[in-house]
């Protein structure tokens, strides 16, 4: 992390890998697959804005009931504004955010090779919603 205008930014990363077998050698089923992401983000008193790029391996090492699950890369972003509420009576609201966050925003077919159903459902798509949140 480094500061820079009134806040902070930094980078930031991720890497996991599960590898399990049972004693005869055969294949734990429903291991997740290898991932590998970073992202860079900034903070500051009012602001978040952060992006980040995972990319998660085929999954090959399957048990013999299951099927390969391909990889894909899941980019994911967000911005937001906090800001507080200055004299802010007993049961008013003394804060909000509101924000954008978008994922999975190259649209790549993503399986869950976790789930029972992942051969007949696909993750969700690229989308972006827009939220707000006020604390009482």
């Amino acid at each position: 992390m480094a500061r820079v205008l009134n806040g902070v930014w930094g980078v930031e990363g991720q890497f996991d890998m599960v590898r399990a077998t049972f004693t005869d050698g055969s294949n734990v089923p429903r291991i997740t697959p290898m991932r590998l992401g970073g992202g860079v983000f900034y903070r500051d008193a009012n602001w978040l804005a952060r992006v980040s790029l995972i990319h998660a391996y085929a999954q090959n090492d399957v048990a013999v009931f299951e099927t390969p699950t391909d990889g894909y890369n899941l980019l994911k972003a967000e911005v937001s504004y906090t800001q507080k509420i200055a004299n802010a009576r007993a049961g008013s609201p003394r804060e909000y955010t509101v924000g954008l966050v978008g994922n999975n925003l190259l649209n790549q077919d993503i399986r869950n090779h976790v789930s029972y159903t992942k051969d007949e459902v696909l993750m969700p798509g690229a989308s972006v919603r827009a939220f707000a949140n006020v604390k009482f």
